[in-house]
This record gives structure tokens, C-alpha cells and sequence, in this order.
């Protein structure tokens, strides 16, 4: 049952991975979670901005939504000396920048998906393709990049755990720290050291996770099953899409929370 379980989901993880949009005229193969990732970290960013959107430039706009988007894999890869994601792919430019001109060049692009997000479960899908993508950083680029670091090696499991939370959450780090959801920015100490979000704690024990349950040592203090790379991964994503769901949640508790006041003042 167990290794049934973990196939289909190895299935269904991969799977989406490796979904694509295909443009023959233009010999372009656009992955959809990459689609989904930028949509929602556009839309995410714009709604933060509210009245101010109109505020910011082009140049500074589209920093924040790479911050946003990667900062958590270039974080793990300075930390590195590794050369950054970004600078290797055209396709990571191509998909985010264009998607940031569509959210900011025009209101209607967004309005749809103030439509769209307002579809039950809908954000819900967006965040656990997300949750997929962040998964990959936080192998890829965290602990699989510390394990193929010849001055570091397979068995710096701390150094693992640590590139890896970064690079699922660095980007949000860098946009508490800088304050990069305004429009003026300024540096301070980012909130999230002093109080751990949500995608902190999912990226924390993703890599935890994954470290653990694909090095035999730490399977057997934690008592639990060793798991090949795909494996591990593919729960890895149900962990930290799990986590990041959950704050979707939460988040919109918290608004429900604050609009109750507003609304029984008006009826005063």
C-alpha cells in the first residue's frame, strides 16, 4: 500500500513537472508551474502594492518579483559560490518578466484574477503548484547543491537543512528585510527572525525532511524509512504544499478576523 502510494505520487509530482505548454512556432516549451508560480507571485505582489501600485517603476517592480520568485535558490547559491539559477535560464526571464508586464501594464489582467482567485480552492491549486516548484529548490538548490559541493560533501547534513529552508523561503526573507511589497523600500530586521512564518517552518522541515529520509544515518535516529531521491522529493512537495496551503488558510482567517470590527462599526 505504502509503495503504491508513493508511486502514484512520484507520478503525479513528476508529472506536473514536466507538463509544458508547447509553442512549435516559436520552439518554446513553457512549463506550467512555472506559469502558475509567476501568476501568483505577480498577483501576490500586486495586491500587497493596493493603491500604490502606480507608485513604483518598471526597474523596481520587476527586481521585487525576481526577488520574490527566486531569491531562496540565489541566497543557497552565493552562500555556495555556486553561479545563480536565474542567470542560466532565459526562460525563467521570459516567463516572469512577461507576466509582470501583463499584471502591470493593464488593469484588466489583474481584475481577471481577482476573478479567478475568487473561485473556491482556486489560490489553493496556484499555491500547491508553488509548493512544487519550492520543492525543487530546496533539493536542487539546497541540499542536493550542498551534497555536490566538493568543499562541503554528502555528509554536511546542517549545511543541507540550511540551504535548503533558504531556498524555499530566502525570497520571502529578502521581501520582510527590504520591505520590497511597498513602494519606498528600507532596510530592518526582517519580522520573520523574530517570529517564524509558515513558509519558514514548511521550508525548514521539507529539507529536513528530505535530508533525513535520503541519508541512511539520520533515517535510523528518526526512525524512518529510506527513500530514494524521486521519493523523497515527491513527499517532500506534499509537506511543503501542505504547509503553504495551510497559510492560505490562515491568512484568510486573519482578514475575516479584521473585517468583523470594520463591520459592526458600520452597522453603529
Amino acid at each position: 500500500m505504502e509503495t503504491t502510494l508513493t508511486n502514484q505520487l512520484v507520478d503525479i509530482v513528476f508529472g506536473l513537472s514536466d507538463t509544458a505548454i508547447e509553442v512549435p512556432a516559436l520552439g518554446l516549451r513553457i512549463p506550467i508551474l512555472e506559469l502558475l508560480h509567476a501568476i501568483l507571485i505577480n498577483y501576490t505582489y500586486r495586491t500587497a502594492l493596493k493603491q500604490s501600485h502606480a507608485e513604483i517603476g518598471w526597474a523596481q517592480g520587476l527586481l521585487a518579483t525576481v526577488v520574490m520568485s527566486a531569491g531562496g535558490g540565489s541566497t543557497s547559491a552565493l552562500l555556495l559560490g555556486n553561479p545563480l539559477g536565474i542567470l542560466k535560464s532565459n526562460r525563467f526571464w521570459g516567463i516572469y518578466g512577461a507576466t509582470y508586464w501583463l499584471m502591470f501594464s493593464n488593469p484588466y489582467f489583474y481584475q481577471f484574477l481577482q476573478y479567478l482567485f475568487a473561485i473556491p480552492m482556486m489560490e489553493q491549486l496556484f499555491t500547491a503548484a508553488d509548493g512544487i516548484l519550492r520543492t525543487s529548490a530546496v533539493v536542487n538548490g539546497g541540499v542536493l547543491a550542498v551534497a555536490n559541493n566538493k568543499d562541503l560533501g554528502d555528509d554536511k547534513w546542517v549545511a543541507k537543512i540550511i540551504c535548503g529552508a533558504l531556498s524555499g523561503c530566502g525570497g520571502g526573507l529578502w521581501t520582510d528585510a527590504f520591505r520590497l511589497s511597498s513602494a519606498q523600500w528600507s532596510f530592518s530586521t526582517p519580522r520573520l527572525l523574530r517570529t517564524a512564518s509558515v513558509d519558514m517552518k514548511a521550508s525548514f522541515m521539507t529539507a529536513l525532511f528530505y535530508t533525513a529520509a535520503t541519508t541512511p544515518a539520520l533515517c535510523e535516529w528518526f526512525d524512518l524509512p529510506i527513500l530514494g531521491p524521486k521519493e523523497a522529493q515527491a513527499w517532500s512537495a506534499v509537506v511543503l504544499s501542505g504547509g503553504l496551503i495551510y497559510r492560505t488558510y490562515v491568512t484568510r482567517w486573519q482578514q475575516k478576523k479584521l473585517e468583523l470590527p470594520e463591520e459592526e462599526k458600520k452597522d453603529q
